[in-house]
């Protein structure tokens, strides 16, 4: 046999062996991938059924709604108060709703009611002491935070937004405000005059 015939019969060889390789060996791969591809989607479902039960988790406690008191403006440019609705927990005593309730106000509106025109008086920096609760009364004690600064009518507004917000829990019982550990009768340098316990009247003259 000639050198080209040996030739030629090589180069067919490698031809044929490389058109089988492509077509029973390549073929068996691509359902590997395809089903690996299907098994990573259906791992992607799996949240839905960790939804699904946080979900059901999170309706054992009970929640009710009240009105936290921020301000605005009405459509003459006067300044109003504003209500906005937050949750606390429904079985909760009367301090402990106005605890959560007060903090709600000191933390601000929401991003969502800033976009709105809703804004506060209550300065940032006001914490909440405490909040004590006997068979008579409650007494909500805040720091002095509360009171610094603003001029007349910043002040009037923070401490009607205190008590509206304190009055919308429902309370049953009379709650006085203190600042400091001290039972507030006049506020501020600015002397405001407040009459307790708290009521939608106290600041009035």
């Amino acid at each position: 046999m000639g050198f080209w015939s040996k030739l030629t019969i090589i180069v067919l060889a490698v031809l044929a062996f490389f058109y089988v390789k492509s077509t029973f060996f390549t073929s068996e791969s691509v359902p590997q991938v395809e089903k690996k591809l299907v098994e990573e989607e259906q791992v992607i479902q799996e949240p839905e059924t960790v939804q699904e039960t946080s979900k059901s988790e999170t309706t054992v406690q009970k929640t009710e709604e009240t009105d936290v008191y921020f301000l605005g403006a009405d459509k003459d440019g006067s300044t109003i108060f504003k209500k906005v609705k937050r949750e606390i927990p429904a079985d909760k005593t009367d301090a402990k709703k106005i605890e959560i309730a007060v903090n709600q106000l000191i933390s601000g509106p929401s991003k969502y009611e800033r976009g709105k025109g809703v804004y506060s008086e209550v300065p940032k920096t006001t914490k909440l002491i405490r909040v004590m609760e006997d068979k008579e009364s409650i007494v909500l004690d805040l720091n002095s935070e509360l009171v610094n600064g603003g001029g007349a009518d910043s002040l009037y507004s923070r401490i009607k937004q205190i008590i509206k917000t304190v009055l919308a829990t429902g309370v049953q019982k009379p709650v006085y405000l203190y600042i400091d550990g001290k039972k507030a009768d006049v506020i501020g340098g600015e002397g405001l005059m407040i009459s307790q316990p708290l009521t939608e009247s106290s600041l009035d003259e």
